[in-house]
């Protein structure tokens, strides 16, 4: 198994191998002709039909003869696209209370799913997972499974990403990447946002955990950097913390700390912050989540003022489970020096989980496609017979 990184490479660019650049331009353009293959990657006509061929005929990608362009001057060339239906990966999130299994097709794009409730502070349970993982497979026929993903919040959990990516493993015969939960997010957005996105991207990601992580493209290459901690924060909240201190952010604006706010204030009955967004019309619960939107913005802020991106995504339901407190995080995320950096919100709500999971699995597929595909025999394959 692969040595657990603090780094995410979403695109290798022209150090990437052949068959992963071409990949990478059909995954990006969702559907491209062998010549707009060439001439966005910059490799010759016939290396570029080479690759084509050979991922075509691996069930990478296929062929679409009736997605031609009409009005196209000369012979038209026939388009490709990612391969929906040959083969998935499947991701595992471990959050403190619930984990989730995914499976996803090549581009990324979660086509089974399930929650699984855990203990808080408890062990994951791997077994039970993979067996959750083999479930999904057997209602998907004809679908083999390349690789696998491991995500979490690994320090917040206190696991050890490599012992668990290890155990996953050996239980699926899988080749297994882990990545921070944070970063992982981060990796996701980016790879739906592929176009347009040169430079830094900053993305701060608030729920249960809060955080932020940074993709920086050049030459082609996108990594996504170690995760920074939010935790601790200072804030002007009296909440005492368990590093000893009061006013830390997670213990002031985390999910775990405004249902409890809420529940103190006896507005909700509910142990989840869906109830508190039900609840959102209460003037003040509403107040409580407008704090809770100006700290989380003012934060934002002062990471956006220290990192000095080229753009900023704000990632989490924290950040958009109430749209009508969105512009108290903008307000407040705005105040600061760098006011003219342009942000926007996720374009992922609660699947966000499965979602990054499946982004981390896809690592081996993207770093060299041609070589993940002979690896599809697996545990997880002779669980589903």
């Amino acid at each position: 198994m692969p040595i657990p990184s603090p780094m995410i490479t979403v695109t290798r660019g022209r150090f990437g191998s052949t068959s992963a650049q071409v990949l990478e331009q059909v995954r990006a353009a969702g559907l491209s002709t062998r010549d707009e293959v060439v001439a966005r990657s910059g490799l010759s006509v016939a290396t570029v039909g080479r690759a084509v061929t050979a991922l075509v005929e691996a069930g990478v990608l296929r062929e679409r003869p009736d997605r031609i362009r009409s009005g196209a001057v000369g012979r038209p060339g026939v388009p490709v696209e990612i391969d929906p239906e040959r083969y998935v990966v499947a991701g595992v999130h471990l959050g403190r209370r619930i984990a989730t299994v995914a499976l996803a097709d090549l581009a990324g794009r979660v086509v089974a799913h399930e929650t699984v409730r855990r203990s808080a502070g408890a062990p994951p349970d791997l077994p039970a997972l993979s067996q959750v993982a083999a479930s999904l497979l057997g209602s998907l026929p004809h679908r083999a499974p390349l690789s696998a993903g491991i995500v979490a919040p690994w320090l917040e959990l206190g696991l050890d990403p490599a012992a668990h990516g290890r155990e996953l493993a050996d239980l699926t015969g899988l080749e297994v990447h882990t990545g921070d939960h944070i970063a992982a997010v981060a990796a996701s957005e980016f790879l739906h946002r592929r176009h347009g996105t040169p430079g830094v991207t900053l993305y701060v990601y608030a729920r249960d955990t809060i955080g932020f992580a940074l993709a920086v493209a050049k030459g082609g290459m996108v990594e996504v950097s170690r995760v920074g901690s939010l935790t601790h924060f200072p804030t002007a909240s009296p909440r005492a913390c368990r590093c000893g201190r009061t006013g830390c952010l997670q213990v002031a604006a985390g999910d775990e700390a405004v249902v409890r706010a809420a529940r103190a204030a006896r507005k909700v009955s509910g142990t989840d912050i869906g109830s508190v967004y039900e609840a959102a019309e209460d003037p003040r619960v509403l107040g409580l989540l407008r704090d809770r939107a100006r700290m989380l913005g003012t934060a934002a802020g002062v990471v956006r003022d220290m990192t000095a991106p080229d753009r900023v995504v704000l990632v989490g339901q924290a950040f958009t489970g109430c749209p009508p407190v969105l512009e108290d995080v903008l307000t407040s995320f705005k105040a600061g020096a760098l006011t003219d950096v342009p942000v926007s919100f996720t374009r992922f709500g609660s699947g966000i989980q499965a979602i990054a999971a499946s982004t981390v699995a896809l690592a081996p597929v993207y770093d060299d496609p041609m070589g993940a595909v002979p690896r599809s025999a697996s545990a997880l394959e002779r669980a589903q017979r």
